[in-house]
């Protein structure tokens, strides 16, 4: 998938093939940050992290997506 701010404007932010060092599972989370926090947030994050704090951020944010669950 690519991830583009809008269809008009071209801008690439993301695909899975270049941050292919993460899960189907992580990269599904990914798409829901980017519906969350904006899809260019969720670009910027993953560049300015190395692999092992995308794997730890990617984490958090599904960690606090179960939590939230279980409070329901």
């Amino acid at each position: 998938m690519n991830m583009l701010d809008d269809e008009d404007d071209q801008s690439f932010y993301a695909t899975r093939d270049g941050y292919s060092h993460l899960s189907d599972v992580e990269w599904d989370a990914v798409e829901r940050m980017g519906s969350t926090m904006g899809i260019h947030a969720v670009s910027v994050m993953l560049e300015a992290l190395n692999r092992d704090a995308q794997h730890a951020t990617i984490a958090k944010f599904i960690q606090n997506e179960l939590d939230a669950e279980r409070e329901k």
